[in-house]
């Protein structure tokens, strides 16, 4: 008898986790999914109207990059970003962002990416004291797979 009502509490214990993440998707990340779907409208919407400046705060830097040739690019800051920024989102790489839903994001331990991994999101703690305290920005740009 005991060890049934362990096994009923284990059962209760293990729905109420199932439930908890099903309200929100990406705790596997570590961040909110709400958090998650202001920032990545935010985002296609500044990608959408070219706004470099907009989109240059919301990278966590440094950060590597995709550019249009193909190469990797290590930008340190949003200066720099700013400057790449046309060769980072040509034109492909917009309508792929463009054509994501915010319903296709997944998440891991290593952040929330889009359907390919092309732009990775995670919780970035601008004090590394207060690991609960996070802003949400993009820390991969992997771009659109090329030929």
């Amino acid at each position: 008898m005991k060890s049934l009502a362990i096994a009923a509490g284990l059962l209760c214990v293990l729905f109420a986790v199932t439930c908890a993440q099903e309200e929100n998707r990406f705790a596997a990340a570590g961040v909110n999914e709400r958090e998650v779907e202001v920032f990545f409208t935010a985002f296609q919407e500044a990608v959408a109207h070219g706004r470099k400046q907009r989109v240059a705060a919301m990278v966590s830097y440094p950060i590597d990059v995709s550019v249009a040739s193909g190469r990797r690019v290590t930008v340190h800051n949003s200066a720099r970003f700013v400057r790449l920024y046309d060769q980072i989102f040509d034109d492909k790489f917009k309508k792929v962002i463009a054509s994501i839903e915010f319903k296709d994001l997944w998440a891991k331990y290593l952040g929330v990416a889009t359907p390919n991994g092309e732009i990775w999101i995670n919780g970035v703690a601008p004090n590394p004291k207060l690991a609960d305290k996070y802003d949400i920005k993009i820390t991969t740009i992997n771009g659109p797979m090329r030929p």
